[in-house]
């Protein structure tokens, strides 16, 4: 099910400003008795005009609280009441404009809270916070106040006491500058730090990672319990080289291991449909917290597929959810032009997991007594329920034997149509550049495990699925010179493209010119990495998350940290080394001063290894710019005759411990095919072959 359209909205009754909005989640909020504005000049300025401080509400359409605080808040017409006499309302969707989100975040970190959505902070005219939170009840519980307490405390507080405020906002912008400042203090304290680029600084951070890895149920730490994709590819990094140094299942391997087993056996996955769920609340991977959102899914199929064939003995099971996690997003997330939409909803008509669990009774109606009592067993469905009212979330507390899982195939399909038939959870249905580029590199890399597996068809598929979604995005997410937009809705580009936009597409291009050998990819994902350097760039190294003609908010926040995504910062070194990589042989067309901000930046980041849960997307991708980091390039008058050598170089990639490059250059007139391995700013004689190739890929 999609959001209503915004003619809809605008047609309906008590409609306020979010009625044309391109968001979805702002749409929920259309007909709110709040006089919501979205943020922009109209609402900024009516706060000046008027002296009125700003009620900023951030959150995006398949959180579960947002949706609580809205319907006890929100929707209560003297709680808006209020909000509309005393505030300026602000309505965003910290997907759309994840820099908003990022300055405001802070606030409640700098309050010793933990952040997240809804995010509600209150502003001076000139946006500037004075107190923040996240989720407020609308009566005191929870150990937090009542929110229409709240709204009338910091009222009196800026209409009587309106230096108290002020300063409180001075010491926020404080804070930040404090913020910004942290890293360069670490830096300069961190003379002995390891040199990124060298083995001993990736080794260095998956022993702090271990530090925190729970042996039990893995993953890090407790509860509640994310993925954490960043770290768990600098886990696959260093596996990768234990197995190539004569130790198969070495620490990084096992832990590596565990996590996927236990995450694919717990209830975070869908293993009805496939996918996973945002994180889980418990150590156990057992309770999720049941949206889905396309990143999760883009970033943890590329994990699945590349360590189905890097890892040793790797069992089947990580095979079976990179093929139905790929059907899953197939199936239920693609639109029309080929993209994807961003996330599904928690809540079923207005319960969360509602259309998630199942009861004993529910299986039985479904699959008769006798199988639905197997099926429970298998999947833990029990009388008591393991999550609320009676209802159980599917998951494997033991694996189970093939034959009985091939056994409950039909079972299962049968589940699935029945639970098709439930009120399914509302779908965010904008489509976001930064997102789709994950699932573009997913399937890509699922499409080169898929050739080590020998299953050409889902080599086929994969490839046309990541093809397709690359084209939609260059073609509908691109502004009138060419620039990157950051999202559409129903066909409308909008917004100047984040960090992230710019750099994970321009990695999923990589990686689908790698797939494919159309040079149009290779060439696109080069003028991302010449729009990143002119507009990202941060002198003295680093990455800035805004473009220096966006929208200039009160703070340029920089890029330093992972979050479920890699930091923009890693990928930005990521694809600059390997464009650089080739150099003129590999036509790698990196834009001019590739090196020196890769070299620049890595100085800058020289800690990371001391803080690897913040710093591993950097960690792994300054293995980039090592010595051992190899670039091949491809020569032959066509990407079919060049495929051999490229399934073979694609496949070390996969399997071998340093990072492989891959271009390809068309001569129409060529009648051999060749490649140029170049390793340490040198390159090799013309290797023709997959003999040749693969001896020069593995020596030393």
């Amino acid at each position: 099910m999609t959001q209503r359209s915004a003619d809809e909205a605008e047609s309906s009754p008590g409609k306020n400003r979010l009625a044309g909005a391109t968001s979805p989640y702002l749409l929920q909020h259309a007909q709110n008795p709040v006089d919501w504005y979205p943020w922009g000049p109209e609402a900024l300025a009516r706060a000046v005009a008027e002296d009125k401080p700003i009620l900023l509400s951030v959150g995006y359409s398949a959180c579960h609280w947002c949706h609580v605080m809205a319907h006890e808040s929100f929707e209560n017409p003297a709680i808006a009441a209020r909000m509309n006499a005393d505030f300026i309302n602000i309505k965003v969707d910290r997907e759309e404009r994840p820099d908003i989100d990022a300055i405001y975040q802070k606030v409640v970190a700098l309050m010793g809270e933990g952040g997240g959505w809804p995010l509600t902070v209150f502003l001076t005219p000139q946006q500037r916070p004075f107190f923040g939170g996240t989720y407020f009840p609308p009566d005191e519980r929870y150990g937090r106040p009542g929110f229409p307490r709240l709204l009338e405390a910091l009222s009196t507080l800026w209409q009587e006491r309106r230096i108290e405020a002020e300063r409180q906002a001075d010491a926020f912008m404080e804070g930040f500058a404090d913020l910004g400042r942290s890293l360069d203090e670490d830096l300069r304290t961190a003379a002995s730090d390891l040199d990124l680029v060298r083995p001993e600084a990736t080794h260095a951070g998956v022993q702090g990672l271990l530090t925190r890895f729970d042996e039990d149920w893995g993953g890090f730490g407790r509860a509640p319990k994310f993925p954490n994709v960043p770290g768990l590819e600098l886990l696959l990094s260093v596996a990768k080289r234990e197995r190539a140094s004569g130790e198969p299942r070495g620490p990084a391997a096992k832990a590596l291991l565990t996590t996927l087993e236990k995450m694919w056996r717990g209830g975070i996955y869908d293993h009805l449909r496939g996918g996973f769920a945002r994180y889980s609340t418990d150590q156990k991977w057992l309770i999720p917290h049941f949206e889905k959102m396309l990143y999760d899914n883009g970033l943890l199929l590329g994990l699945y597929a590349e360590a189905s064939v890097a890892l040793a003995d790797a069992p089947a099971y990580l095979r079976r959810v990179v093929e139905e996690t790929a059907d899953y997003l197939r199936d239920e997330m693609r639109t029309p032009a080929g993209a994807f939409f961003s996330a599904t909803d928690a809540d079923s008509e207005g319960v969360e997991g509602k259309y998630f669990c199942w009861t004993p009774a529910q299986l039985g109606e479904v699959l008769g007594e006798a199988l639905a009592q197997r099926v429970a067993s298998a999947y833990g469905v029990t009388a008591d329920g393991n999550f609320e009212d009676g209802l159980s979330v599917l998951h494997l507390p033991v694996p189970l034997p093939a034959e009985l899982d091939a056994e409950l195939a039909p079972a299962r399909a049968k589940l699935l149509a029945a639970r098709s038939q439930r009120v399914a959870p509302q779908r965010d249905d904008k489509v976001l550049t930064a997102w789709n580029a994950l699932v573009i590199s997913g399937l890509c890399r699922a499409a080169m495990a898929a050739e080590v597996w020998g299953a050409a068809a889902r080599v086929r598929e994969w490839t046309e699925l990541a093809e397709a979604a690359a084209r939609a995005l260059w073609t509908e997410h691109r502004d009138e010179g060419g620039r990157l937009l950051r999202a559409s809705w129903q066909g409308r580009g909008h917004t100047r493209a984040y960090l992230e936009d710019v750099a994970l597409l321009a990695r999923a291009l990589l990686d689908l010119h790698e797939l494919t050998l159309d040079p149009h990819w290779h060439d696109a994902a080069a003028q991302l990495a010449g729009e990143l350097c002119r507009h990202y760039a941060r002198d003295g190294g680093g990455v800035y998350q805004t473009a220096d003609d966006g929208e200039a908010l009160i703070v340029r926040s920089e890029s330093q940290h992972d979050s479920p995504l890699p930091a923009g910062v890693a990928v930005a070194v990521e694809i600059l080394a390997r464009l650089e990589l080739g150099g003129p042989a590999g036509h790698a067309g990196a834009p001019a001063g590739a090196r020196e901000q890769i070299e620049a930046t890595l100085t800058r980041f020289r800690s990371a290894a001391r803080q690897p849960f913040a710093h591993a997307g950097i960690l792994r991708a300054a293995t980039w710019a090592g010595a051992a980091a190899t670039h091949v390039t491809l020569r032959a008058a066509t990407p079919d005759a060049a495929q051999a050598l490229a399934t073979a170089a694609r496949r070390q990639r996969l399997l071998g411990p340093e990072p492989i490059a891959l271009s390809f250059v068309a001569e129409a007139e060529r009648a051999e095919v060749d490649a140029l391995v170049c390793r340490a700013q040198a390159c090799s004689m013309p290797l023709t072959g997959v003999d040749a190739l693969l001896a020069r890929l593995t020596e030393g």
